[in-house]
């Protein structure tokens, strides 16, 4: 596993293609919310303090990075069957499982690689420009709870869907699941927007990290008497998967997030397993 995981970490971090295409879809991001990734400026919080300021940071780079993060990873599983290496490798000491096991770890790593270096390039700009070092510290602890949750589902997903369709096709399905089920608002029409099951949502933000506590709002800003609340969106369908936000809540899309990845890399290992049987 190990052997396996470095391979892949080397051989996809030097893919040019991983940098450009990010480097592009950051440039897009940028551009969409230059005005609120600048200034952290999100729900009318004024962006002066550092933990809001990089849940912003995070919400917005999950916008659209995670769809280049999925669709780079998707020809990794399928390539060595692809150049027939499958039978080679059956032949060295390495296990299947171990091998499968490699090859997630190593690929998602080296993919999310761009991904990191952009969100904490902007939480050192954030902490030099403000003169906020605990920014960096609620960075790291964003990343751990919200963001690598997300990218283990997403990435066990993209090895495994082009095990049962060609690669291309998957690829444009996913960014189709990615806008249904992440991006489009829930009052617009069943979608799983904001809810336990999707890799992007702010559960951990509001539930874990006490997001919207200390947000400041202009005087014209009628809040509800609860206050800010995260979970079900009045008129939605399927607001039974989107419990109000709280730490336990926060918890369970954590754990429900890496048993979904467990979940797709064992029905992949079977699925290969049965086919190469």
């Amino acid at each position: 596993m190990i052997a396996t995981f470095r391979y892949e970490f080397r051989m996809q971090i030097r893919r040019p293609v991983l940098w450009i295409v990010y480097g592009l879809t950051f440039a897009a991001t940028v551009a969409a919310f230059g005005h609120t990734y600048l200034d952290l400026n999100l729900g009318g919080n004024e962006g002066r303090e550092p933990r809001p300021a990089m849940i912003v940071s995070a919400v917005l780079l999950t916008s659209l990075l995670p769809i280049v993060y999925g669709c780079l990873l998707a020809d990794r599983l399928v390539r060595d069957r692809r150049l027939g290496m499958s039978d080679v490798l059956d032949t060295t000491p390495a296990g299947r499982t171990g091998r499968l096991a490699g090859k997630y770890l190593g690929a998602c790593a080296a993919t999310a690689v761009p991904f990191v270096l952009a969100y904490l390039g902007r939480a050192v700009a954030y902490a030099v420009t403000e003169g906020a070092p605990a920014a960096l510290g609620w960075a790291a602890v964003i990343l751990v709870t919200a963001v690598v949750p997300a990218l283990l589902f997403v990435g066990a997903l993209a090895l495994a869907g082009p095990l049962l369709m060609p690669t291309l096709l998957f690829r444009v399905l996913f960014v189709v699941y990615w806008f249904w089920g992440n991006l489009i608002p829930a009052t617009m029409m069943p979608t799983l927007s904001h809810t336990i099951l999707a890799p992007r949502n702010q559960y951990v933000a509001y539930g874990l990290l006490g997001y919207g506590d200390d947000q400041t709002y202009p005087p014209n800003v009628i809040l509800p008497p609860e206050g800010i609340v995260y979970g079900p969106r009045p008129g939605a369908a399927l607001n039974f998967l989107r419990p109000e936000a709280s730490p336990a809540v926060a918890l369970l899309w954590i754990g429900v997030m890496i048993a979904l990845a467990a979940t797709v890399l064992l029905l992949a290992r079977l699925h290969t397993a049965r086919t190469e049987s």
